[in-house]
């Protein structure tokens, strides 16, 4: 009977110490560290300083193919990233731009003529932190917290909310078995408000002794979905901190200036472009006034309305038998405003 009792104490004591071992081993740290460990170590990781990726885009809109395009993707420690692909409407410029040099982010979309700054609301700042997202966490000020374990076809992800200063969490979720990541989901700001984005990363590959998938994809419920297929990567290749810069934009004289500045008209409504502060700002009726983004003295913009719904506004000024007058394009419609 006491040898029973015994075996019956040694067996519960190694079921207790397997479990907490368990326990142990799956929190935020060990998972990430095992992700850093799959992908190559951290000196393999870290190594890698600068990265270009082409390859082809495709965005499907419910189910159905939208548009495919060629992209080129710049990335450089720091947070640095530069995305372009040709526009989908050769009237609003030649290329999709979007970029950050790590410290503000700037785009060109399909409404915009010219490239222009986002608010910032709308830039990601991880604070020189790249994908996948592995180092300097604690640095930055991101809490890392491990969730429990999921189920996503017919695989076994373990999840790890990443908690910013702010609040803002992005859910991580990693492979339970090779240790990579999989899936991220965030809530992020855009020209058109929240929106929810959920990324899968998929077909990773060996490249310079780092694991890289070249098969990804963003969600944003209900509607979209972008894929991207990577056809080519290039490692440590020099890239100069001016391919992130946001353009410099083109400063006007006191005359151009001076010519743009008045009151405008349009079917019985009054704009008017005026100077403030060394700044060229325009104002509509019932509307608050807008900074002005120079381009070059054939071309302004301003951000027209706020989040949901926000879009950019592109000013054409010119002249018509000695009248001046502006084309302003806005969600592809363009009125015509003659000076008074």
């Amino acid at each position: 009977m006491k040898r029973i009792l015994c075996l019956f104490i040694i067996i519960t004591i190694c079921i207790i110490g397997c479990d907490s071992e368990e326990k142990e081993l799956i929190d935020a740290s060990s998972i990430i560290n095992k992700a850093i460990e799959a992908s190559g170590g951290k000196s393999a990781l870290r190594s890698i300083k600068t990265r270009k990726e082409e390859g082809v885009s495709l965005i499907f809109i419910y189910d159905s193919l939208f548009r495919t395009k060629q992209f080129t993707t710049l990335k450089k420690t720091g947070g640095k990233y530069y995305y372009q692909s040709p526009t989908y409407q050769k009237k609003y410029g030649e290329k999709l731009v979007f970029a950050t040099n790590g410290e503000y982010s700037w785009t060109q979309n399909d409404g915009a003529f010219a490239p222009y700054m986002q608010p910032k609301e709308e830039h990601t700042n991880r604070n020189g932190e790249d994908y996948p997202y592995l180092f300097g966490l604690d640095e930055s000020g991101v809490k890392t917290v491990f969730k429990g374990e999921v189920e996503e076809n017919n695989e076994k992800l373990l999840r790890v909310d990443y908690i910013d200063k702010d609040g803002k969490v992005e859910e991580v979720y990693f492979e339970k078995v090779s240790g990579l990541i999989r899936k991220t989901r965030a809530h992020i700001e855009t020209s058109q408000g929240r929106a929810e984005r959920i990324r899968y990363f998929n077909d990773y590959r060996e490249v310079e002794g780092i694991m890289i998938p070249f098969s990804y994809e963003s969600h944003f419920p209900p509607r979209e979905v972008d894929a991207y297929l990577i056809r080519s990567i290039e490692v440590n290749k020099e890239i100069p901190d001016a391919s992130f810069e946001f353009p410099k934009s083109k400063e006007l004289n006191k005359n151009e200036i001076g010519g743009l500045i008045g009151s405008y008209f349009s079917e019985g409504k009054t704009m008017k472009i005026f100077e403030k502060k060394s700044k060229l700002l325009i104002k509509y009726p019932n509307k608050p006034e807008k900074e002005l983004l120079i381009v070059d003295q054939n071309l302004l913009m301003y951000r027209d309305g706020n989040g949901d719904g926000s879009r950019v506004a592109n000013i054409q000024p010119s002249q018509m038998e000695g009248k001046a007058y502006v084309d302003i394009t806005l969600r592809k419609v363009t009125e015509r405003w003659v000076k008074k």
